[in-house]
């Protein structure tokens, strides 16, 4: 470095002063200093990343050799495999055993939907039968309540009980009356005394 400095001392002019000299001198240092910075920087990345780089590989090469040395590690690998594969085929037979129970289903379901749909038109039938008798009951219902409001005419004729005192003899019909009994006579007489 001391040989550059003086091929620039050299390139410089002879009248520059000792205090010229130093400042020059100055700004050289810090152009030097800020390079030499910027490439440690760079370099600084560069090692680093490069490193990083070479650790992952490092530690990938170390697992692997780690793995297969380790009997417990790779013990562990095969019974993660096995128990893969009893789980998929565990699985499978669940999967088929599920199948079969809602084929079971379906079917009971499928059973107890024709017997609704039997009784459903069953009783479908049954309101259409009940349907027409109460038509006809209603129309059975007007008759008679037309019926009804005419005046009530009798044929028959009714045969009269009774015990009559004021005549001094009963009549031939009272006398032959089968109505007319002992029981009819007291029962009349506590209605009257009532009355």
């Amino acid at each position: 470095m001391n040989d550059k400095l003086t091929h620039i001392a050299k390139l410089l002019p002879d009248s520059l002063s000792e205090a010229g000299l130093q400042e020059v001198l100055k700004m050289v240092n810090e152009a030097v200093e800020e390079r030499v910075s910027a490439e440690v920087k760079l370099m600084e990345a560069k090692v680093s990343g490069f490193l990083r780089t070479k650790i992952a590989d490092l530690k990938e090469v170390a697992k692997k050799e780690v793995e297969s040395d380790d009997e417990i590690l790779r013990g562990y690998r095969i019974f993660e495999s096995i128990r893969a594969m009893v789980a998929a085929e565990v699985e499978t037979s669940d999967v088929d055993s599920k199948i079969a129970q809602q084929a079971q289903e379906l079917g009971e379901l499928q059973e107890s939907i024709a017997a609704v749909n039997q009784k459903l038109s069953n009783s479908l039938h049954e309101n259409t039968i009940l349907y027409g008798k109460v038509e006809s009951l209603n129309e059975a219902n007007k008759q008679l309540t037309e019926s009804a409001k005419l005046p009530f005419k009798s044929s028959e004729s009714a045969v009269v009980i009774t015990n009559e005192t004021d005549s001094s003899r009963p009549s031939p019909e009272a006398a032959n009356n089968i109505f007319l009994t002992e029981d009819v006579i007291n029962l009349s007489k506590q209605e009257a005394l009532k009355g």
